[in-house]
């Protein structure tokens, strides 16, 4: 009788991205300046800060998905993690 082979279930054989490439890193650079300058020059206090750039996320989410055609089921499930309470 043949000894089964294992299967590793965490490995999919694609290689892991460990690291950002320069448009990523460039898009975040650009958000924590925006919001630096917001709190340093515009005078808004950090919880004023954190709900603009969450909605400019939440209107990138959209826009995104309805350029790129996502379904629906997606763009609730994005719209569902944005506005969900933290628990």
């Amino acid at each position: 009788m043949p000894k089964p082979q294992s299967v590793s279930c965490v490995e999919n054989g694609s290689a892991s991205r460990s690291r950002l490439n320069g448009a990523e890193a460039i898009v975040i650079i650009v958000i924590v300046a925006v919001a630096a300058v917001l709190a340093a020059v515009a005078g808004m206090t950090v919880p004023v800060v954190l709900q603009v750039l969450a909605g400019s996320g939440l209107t990138a989410v959209l826009v995104v998905g309805l350029i790129t055609g996502t379904p629906v089921r997606g763009l609730r499930a994005a719209l569902h993690a944005l506005l969900s309470p933290v628990a």
